[in-house]
């Protein structure tokens, strides 16, 4: 391509590109490119290739981002403490799930379910809990399958199809609370309906670029199906560590439970094991987010002639970075149990002012929650190019967006609201299921209707979680393409120029920000 059917690109500030060089084929690396991609990939991710040898010292140290120094490939383990806090947090959790699978062991030989032979226990969980927890993991599951193979073969129908979907059901399960007096939880998702179907039209204009954005990432999967490997491996991980927490769950609840005194140590207990298995499920799908991240870093430098990227990336997730994503995925973990406290908290009020300051808090917790978990996804996207620790790619991340405008990276919000959607998707069809197989069934533990929200929230944890998981392909994909974009744009006119000029002409805008 010429330099005349471009624009010119601005000045970077942190790569001393030489133009001239701008017409040569990206993948051999000719020696005269000083872009320094080829000291930010760490050499234990070999897979990535080399491209060109590092520039002179003295060119080093003028390459650098708003007076920061230039990225160092990644020295040895990032953020120990972090791992050993995680392990030790996965200890506790197997001594529990010692005691609860015992005890739900001992218990689950009748159907109807057996009483605890401990004098303190008074009721227990019987086994249609396991029933119902255990479709819920294969509606789940089929859920996201489903999800994915749809967006890997209709990238275009994806968005429509999610947003008008979404607001059918809601409105559907809106009817259905209504019909079966339920009316808290109408209310809730007549409200859900009406913000879809406002968003609808709000969103129309961001539409064909997150269709572009959405189309080069599937077709990245399609191309590596490596990609759809570690997804589907994640997928599998979280379903079974679902399977294994809903078991020590019932299993805990029925060693601990008391009708007589006092529930204090149980609630404490439950309280733990919902944190560990948030922090839990947050590190899986780090893991696939650095992992895939590094994939799509090594095709957007080094074009299609990349092979078998995925080992050296997931090395990498799995060692060196691993104390990074246990320190993310610690964060996201606290948030999500405030998240859940205030949730509790509203449906066990009867004051109606408290329930108003309820909904305000869970309001604000919700976008810091929805903010930490976008920035999230920058920073890792950064340690898994650069190998750099949670704190410095979190530094780099927020550099980048002050340095090359906040448009060019947040443009994919309506793909990642979209898979939002989607997750909310999923799980409130598999918590809708728990909701009328209780009312079905009429289990003998539920005969008042007192663990119905908890067997409803649990459903819906489930389902969410292993959406998360596979969603996290589509979304690092993305997430990866605006970090590369941002850092090397010149990198995208070779290895990929037809999408250079799609974005160019369908939204200027991205372009000119850079």
């Amino acid at each position: 391509m010429s330099n005349q059917y471009y624009p010119p690109p601005p000045t970077q500030q942190e790569y001393d590109a030489n133009k001239g060089s701008q017409q040569q084929p990206y993948g051999s690396g000719p020696p005269s490119y000083n872009y320094n991609n080829n000291q930010n990939y760490d050499p234990e991710a070999a897979s990535y290739g080399n491209y060109g040898q590092p520039p002179p010292p003295q060119q080093q140290q003028q390459m650098n981002m708003s007076g920061e120094g230039k990225v160092e490939p990644s020295s040895g383990f990032k953020d120990v403490w972090a791992t050993i806090l995680w392990l030790l947090n996965m200890g506790a959790f197997i001594g529990l799930s010692v005691i609860g699978l015992r005890a739900y062991n001992s218990n689950h030989t009748s159907y109807g379910g057996v009483p605890s032979q401990s004098p303190s226990s008074g009721i227990t969980f019987d086994t249609s809990t396991f029933i119902i927890l255990g479709l819920a993991v294969v509606i789940g599951f089929g859920c996201s399958v489903l999800y994915f193979l749809f967006a890997n073969k209709f990238p275009r129908l994806l968005i429509k199809v999610t947003f008008i979907l979404s607001i059918l059901f809601y409105f559907g399960v809106t009817f259905y609370y209504f019909a079966v007096h339920y009316y808290s939880a109408a209310i809730v998702f007549l409200i859900f309906s009406v913000i879809y179907a406002f968003m609808w039209f709000a969103w129309k204009s961001r539409i064909p670029f997150a269709t572009i954005m959405l189309e080069t990432v599937t077709s990245i999967t399609s191309r590596y199906p490596s990609t759809i490997v570690v997804g589907i491996i994640t997928l599998l991980v979280q379903t079974a560590y679902s399977i294994w927490f809903s078991l020590v769950v019932i299993g805990v609840y029925e060693a601990y439970y008391s009708s007589s005194g006092s529930n204090g140590a149980l609630t404490g207990i439950m309280v733990f094991l919902v944190f560990s298995f948030y922090w839990t499920s947050q590190v899986i799908s780090y893991v696939c987010h650095v992992t895939i991240s590094g994939i799509f870093a090594s095709v957007y430098f080094l074009g299609d002639s990349v092979r078998s990227p995925v080992l050296g990336s997931a090395r990498r997730a799995l060692t060196t970075s691993f104390g990074s994503i246990c320190f993310g995925g610690l964060l996201m973990a606290f948030m999500n149990m405030i998240r859940v406290m205030i949730s509790i908290s509203r449906a066990e009020t009867n004051n109606a002012l408290c329930s108003i300051l309820l909904c305000f808090v869970q309001c604000i917790v919700n976008c810091i929650q929805g903010l930490l978990e976008w920035f999230n996804y920058y920073a890792f996207s950064g340690v898994a190019i650069y190998g750099r620790g949670f704190v410095e790619s979190a530094k780099r991340t927020w550099t980048l967006i002050k340095d090359r405008g906040v448009e060019a990276l947040i443009n994919d919000n309506l793909i990642n609201n979209v898979l939002f959607m989607g997750g909310l998707l999923v799980g409130v069809i598999t918590s809708l299921f728990g909701f009328i197989y209780l009312a079905v069934a009429q289990p003998a533990f539920n005969s008042g209707g007192q663990v119905t929200p908890v067997i409803v929230m649990m459903c819906f944890i489930i389902g969410l979680s292993m959406f998360s998981s596979i969603a996290t392909v589509i979304s690092s994909g993305v997430a990866t393409t605006f970090v590369c974009l941002a850092e090397d744009p010149d990198a995208l006119r070779r290895t990929k120029p037809e999408l250079w000029e799609r974005i160019r002409q369908t939204w200027p805008r991205v372009v000119q920000s850079i």
